[in-house]
């Protein structure tokens, strides 16, 4: 019983260490874009549109959008490695299959 406590509690902490700093990055990433965005056009000149200029600023916040929506497929991929190595049969199932349907999901809105 004790082992699978130990399991369980290390599982939450990987996950729960995963989620922090995918949010920490992605965050860092949104303001680091947005500091860009107003020092290329300044506070008063910013489009809803992205101008040429802008493109910079607009890709380091797509991506820090990016790894934010990213986060949670690698939370499963965590689970997946620790359900493997503490050879639990059954999570590992279930995890694989919420990694098929979030890959599917992520491939059919990229398409």
């Amino acid at each position: 019983m004790e082992n699978t406590k130990f399991d369980e509690s290390r599982l939450n902490n990987w996950v729960s260490l995963g989620f922090r700093l995918g949010i920490a990055v992605s965050l860092a990433l949104v303001i680091i874009g947005l500091i860009i965005l107003l020092s290329i056009s300044g506070a008063k000149n910013i489009q809803p549109l992205v101008r040429l200029d802008q493109i910079p600023a607009a890709i380091v916040i797509s991506v820090g959008i990016l790894i934010l929506l990213l986060t949670p497929i690698i939370q499963v991929i965590v689970a997946i490695v620790l359900f493997s190595m503490a050879r639990n049969r059954l999570f590992l199932g279930i995890s694989i299959a919420v990694f098929c349907f979030a890959a599917i999901s992520l491939v059919i809105v990229l398409i």
